[in-house]
């Protein structure tokens, strides 16, 4: 059987690569990188939705077989979710100042995550095959807003609950500080090409040849 990576990229519009020319997100990147460095074919799954909350994302793993059935035969997943959740509270927090949004927007977060792994270990019980689950924490895409930082902080703290030998969480959060004007697209938000390359740079970083050659056997 031939050896390859089975990557199947899944989450926000981060995932998708939104704000960069195409081609520039960071799974592009990324993918285009591990075929440079470990010599085998890396058969992708674009499984990103912009805009989509972590509601959302557990609701397409839950309903999409297709998704499923990759998940099942993958031995590479990214997740990018969160920001969303975040941004979405982040706005009434901006406009009263009341900070309960953003409390309850962690809640949510915290326990649709744990979900969203909980389904994917579901999904991969009784298959023999290694597979390494990588969780993309976030990075401040709202730096004008009192507080954000802090609540971000809260945000990627939890992803470190949820590490084991077979996820592995990758931050990228002090890449992005004081970097906007370098790293943030048109609309001050999403990453240009430059900051999908750090989140690239980042992962390529933090998960090991080892971990990914023990993937391909």
């Amino acid at each position: 059987m031939e050896k390859r990576i089975q990557y199947v990229a899944f989450g926000d519009s981060l995932t998708v690569g939104y704000g960069a020319e195409e081609g520039q997100g960071f799974v592009s990147v990324y993918r285009h990188r591990l075929e440079c460095q470990l010599a085998v074919p890396v058969s992708l799954c674009h499984a990103g939705t912009n805009g989509a909350t972590t509601a959302q994302l557990l609701e397409t793993l839950e309903s999409d077989l297709q998704l499923q059935k990759d998940i099942q035969e993958a031995n590479l997943i990214t997740i990018t979710a969160g920001g969303n959740d975040l941004i979405q509270a982040a706005i009434p927090f901006f406009y009263d100042g009341d900070n309960s949004v953003l409390k309850t927007a962690l809640q949510t977060y915290e326990s649709n995550y744990r979900k969203i792994v909980h389904q994917i270990e579901q999904l991969r019980q009784g298959i023999q095959t290694p597979y390494l689950l990588v969780l993309i924490g976030l990075y401040n895409p709202i730096p004008q807003i009192p507080d954000a930082a802090y609540w971000i902080q809260r945000f990627n703290l939890f992803l470190r609950k949820l590490e084991q030998p077979h996820i592995q969480v990758v931050q990228v959060y002090d890449n992005f500080v004081d970097q906007a004007a370098q790293f943030l697209s048109e609309d001050a938000i999403h990453p240009n090409g430059l900051g999908y390359e750090q989140l690239a740079n980042q992962l390529e970083l933090v998960v090991t040849m080892q971990q990914l050659e023990k993937l391909i056997g």
